[in-house]
């Protein structure tokens, strides 16, 4: 065999391989023989697409085709995070909206940039208002024999400012929410969690991480600090009902991160997992009392990890849980249940305590319209 025909037939074993890695994806597609990773996130199938006459001569079927194909591709969800990869790793970019990757690959949300810069203060004169308006909510549901407690959480942007991208220029910052929530709070008799200012005077001692590197919210071993503290301030107000005590037996130190502490990295779908701090994550057990008071939490996300962990089924008497003060959990893990479809003053009042909590960012909708509807109802006139 001559020089001439050993390169044809390497030439067409080239050929052979290109062409069988063109027709790979559509295997995988209708014999799924290859296992894929899905990409995590939230997505909308396009759905199969029905010829008719109409659509056909319109084109508008050939572009849903189009579209359905392109989203059922086989091994997309690799090809996809190949992508992602090569942006991450050449053009420090995140395919995620408000994404945004930090020095030494912390990541953020920008939102909490924003908050912490002070880009989406709302006034003082709208804080004001609303803070005299918890103000008498609060004394109305203490009358009512319910404790209301206002809970703030850190935002990611406060607790890592050396981390931030140096293009957001965080050493220009001006008023904030929290600055002016925390000043007028301060001029009420509300009962007050400062949990922002207790991680910024915890971060340097505390001994495993407060926040991840790679999440957005607070670490378990933060948030189980954050709910052995509100148990016991809520001991301290209440007279005649008591939660016992969270019992910590063990603290798994790991690089392996557990949801949702890398939420942010995961959202980015990259093929190479982004290097971790060495976290800890308690093991707790809590103990129903006889006498648990009955706690409502209105909050954000950053309530969801001590929600998974029972903290309302055990420790606050199965309380419920009103997300973005819009979703009542547990309720609608069975059927949907709205806070819109409750009539908010009868459910209130059921409890003992109600906790707000918020998260730095979400300062500018402070409540997520709890405060004004119960202000609503007990003040009708105003």
């Amino acid at each position: 065999m001559n020089k001439s025909e050993v390169h044809i037939i390497i030439k067409r074993i080239l050929f052979s391989l290109l062409l069988l890695a063109l027709f790979v994806p559509m295997i995988q597609r209708f014999t799924h023989f290859s296992y894929v990773i899905p990409l995590d996130g939230a997505f909308t199938a396009p759905p199969t697409p029905e010829a008719t006459w109409s659509n056909w001569f319109e084109g508008d079927y050939q572009s849903a085709q189009e579209e359905f194909l392109n989203f059922n591709i086989g091994f997309k969800p690799f090809f996809v995070r190949v992508y992602n990869q090569i942006s991450f790793s050449l053009y420090n970019q995140a395919h995620l909206a408000n994404a945004v990757i930090g020095k030494d690959n912390y990541l953020y949300e920008v939102q909490y940039i924003n908050a912490y810069k002070g880009e989406d203060f709302i006034g003082v004169d709208s804080i004001k208002l609303k803070v005299e308006k918890l103000q008498r909510v609060s004394d109305t549901l203490s009358k009512k024999g319910v404790d209301l407690i206002v809970m703030l959480a850190p935002g990611k942007a406060s607790f890592y400012p050396e981390f931030v991208p140096d293009r957001f220029d965080i050493k220009n910052r001006t008023t904030t929410n929290y600055d002016v929530y925390i000043e007028e709070l301060a001029k009420t008799d509300i009962h007050l969690l400062d949990f922002k200012k207790w991680f910024e005077e915890q971060k340097e001692i505390s001994p495993y991480p407060l926040f991840p590197k790679t999440g957005t919210h607070w670490s378990n071993y933060g948030n189980v600090l954050v709910a052995d503290s509100t148990i016991k301030y809520i001991n301290s107000i209440q007279e005649e009902k008591y939660i016992p005590p969270l019992q910590i037996t063990d603290i798994v130190r790991t690089r392996e991160m557990r949801h949702p502490a890398d939420d942010i990295e995961k959202g980015m779908n990259l093929l190479i997992n982004i290097p971790d701090l060495e976290m800890g994550y308690p093991e707790v057990e809590i103990t129903t009392g006889d006498c648990n008071p009955k706690v409502l939490t209105i909050a954000d996300s950053f309530y969801w990890d001590m929600y998974n962990w029972k903290l309302s089924e055990r420790a606050f008497d199965n309380g419920q849980f009103w997300f973005y003060n819009v979703t009542i959990y547990p309720d609608s893990y069975q059927e949907l249940l709205l806070v819109k479809d409750v009539n908010t003053m009868k459910e209130v009042e059921k409890n003992d305590v109600v906790l707000l909590l918020c998260t730095e960012a979400n300062l500018r909708i402070f409540a997520f319209g709890f405060i004004d509807e119960l202000y609503k109802q007990y003040f009708p006139g105003e």
